[in-house]
Order: structure tokens, then C-alpha cells, then sequence
């Protein structure tokens, strides 16, 4: 009898214990190490490549269709004086901010004198765009008076600043002029992209200000 009531007590000891483990306490759960779950996260989408978002061989233009090329020897990689780097250089220029993940550029070329090229940067990170463009304003406008492109082929006749501004969100445009000679040049800027634009030919005219918001555009959409 004695022992019938001892093996009740352990037993009703045993149950009160196990009662104790089980009281819920709030809070949220924590996944131990090396147990499996069935939620999976959402990759990041992988930057597109700086040479897709360059303009495709046969894209229309407000030349034509365009034929890529190589940059030549004939395009500025500095200027004198310093102060019209920004406004004159295509390769290597300072308006494309520094830290970029990605580079591309082409020519273009088409029936007669004309040119053009882009100069594309990608970036991990996104880029103020009206930083960007305005930084980029500030250094444009600090060119005044004869301006001299140089190239691996030689140096330019001077030519001048004649107009600058900023025509859309994310768009700066502006002309250099000589007599012979102008060239329109963009740049626009997207969160993580930011691509140079040189348009040059014997007579003036280029639609740089459409061109320039119109390739925003299609880059924009291409990395949305």
C-alpha cells in the first residue's frame, strides 16, 4: 500500500514538471543552427552589363541609323584651358562620376561627315541624379571664351560654349561651336547609370535636348 502511494506521488511529480515545460511564453521563434526552413529570399536582380546599354548597331538616330565603330584618335581626351575639360572631353571625362562597376563606349558613324559616340557607366550604388547633373552644370559653365580640344590626332581650332542647360530631370545638354564644326553633347542620368553623349557635324541643328531625354528613357526602362 505504501508503495502504491509513493508511485502515485512520483508520478503526479513527473506530470507537474512536464506541465512546467510546456507553458507558452511569447516571443517569436529563433531557426537553430542547421535546421532547414521553407522560406527562400528573393535574389537581386544582377546589374545589366554597360555595353547592352549602349545603342545597338542599326538603332535609329536623328542621323540615321547608326553603324558602331571603335572611338577614334580624333576624339579630346584633354583641353585647354583646364577649365573647359568638362565641356570639350568625351573619353575620360570628368562628368561621369568616379566609382563606377561598369564601363562601355562606341562610335557611330553614318553617310557623311557626322559623328557620334556614348560613353556608358554603371554603378552599384545609386547616384544622386540632380547631383549629378548639377555638378556636372557648374562644370560646364566654367568654360568661357576660345576653348582647344585635344585628341591623339592633333588639337582643334578653338571653339566656344554657346548653350547649356538642363532641359528635363536628369538631363544636361550643351554646344560647342566653331565656325566649320559644332557639337552637341548630353549627359544623362539614371539611379545607377550615367552615359555621355557627343553628337557632332559640319552644320548645327543636332536635337540634342529630345535625343538626350529620349535615351534616358530607354536606358531607364532597360534597368527598371
Amino acid at each position: 500500500m505504501v508503495r502504491r502511494v509513493w508511485a502515485a506521488v512520483a508520478l503526479l511529480a513527473a506530470a507537474s514538471a512536464l506541465e512546467g515545460c510546456t507553458t507558452s511564453v511569447e516571443g517569436r521563434a529563433i531557426r537553430g543552427p542547421g535546421i532547414a526552413t521553407s522560406a527562400t529570399s528573393t535574389p537581386s536582380r544582377a546589374p545589366i552589363p554597360a555595353r547592352a546599354l549602349l545603342l545597338g548597331e542599326g538603332d535609329d538616330t536623328p542621323f540615321g541609323a547608326a553603324t558602331a565603330t571603335p572611338v577614334g584618335e580624333s576624339y579630346f581626351t584633354s583641353a585647354r584651358p583646364s577649365e573647359c575639360t568638362a565641356a570639350l572631353l568625351f573619353k575620360g571625362s570628368p562628368l561621369l562620376p568616379a566609382g563606377s562597376s561598369g564601363h562601355a563606349e562606341s562610335a557611330y558613324r553614318f553617310d557623311g561627315p557626322a559623328l557620334y559616340a556614348e560613353s556608358v557607366a554603371v554603378y552599384d550604388n545609386a547616384l544622386n541624379t540632380h547631383d549629378v547633373v548639377w555638378n556636372g552644370f557648374g562644370a560646364v559653365s566654367n568654360c568661357h571664351g576660345d576653348a582647344v580640344g585635344v585628341s591623339a590626332s592633333g588639337q582643334s581650332p578653338p571653339m566656344r560654349l554657346s548653350f547649356f542647360g538642363t532641359v528635363a530631370e536628369g538631363v544636361l545638354v550643351w554646344t560647342m561651336t566653331r565656325p566649320d564644326w559644332t557639337c552637341d553633347y548630353g549627359l544623362a542620368v539614371v539611379p545607377r547609370v550615367a552615359v555621355l553623349l557627343s553628337a557632332c557635324d559640319a552644320k548645327p541643328g543636332f536635337p540634342m535636348a529630345d535625343w538626350a531625354s529620349t535615351r534616358r528613357s530607354q536606358i531607364e526602362s532597360q534597368t527598371s
